[in-house]
């Protein structure tokens, strides 16, 4: 019983983890700075190259910033 309630932690905890790592997406391109939160951002629309999803905490820590399409709308609301 205390395995089962055990292994129902860890799967709650492993599931709220990967909510809270919100996705974005990057252009694979190396002048690229910026990460976005939609795959149809007009900012990422421009990309020649790949396009991949990474966790914000991981765009970040490659010095990728907010898009500032994005960005406009944020603070519209």
């Amino acid at each position: 019983m205390k395995n089962i309630l055990l292994v129902l932690i860890i799967f709650s905890l492993t599931a709220f983890q990967q909510i809270k790592e919100k996705e974005v997406y990057v252009c694979k391109s190396v002048a690229s700075k910026r990460y976005h939160l939609k795959k149809n951002c007009k900012g990422l629309s421009s990309c020649k190259t790949e396009i991949k999803k990474t966790t914000k905490k991981k765009a970040k820590r490659y010095g990728r910033t907010l898009c500032k399409w994005e960005r406009k709308l944020f603070k519209k609301k």
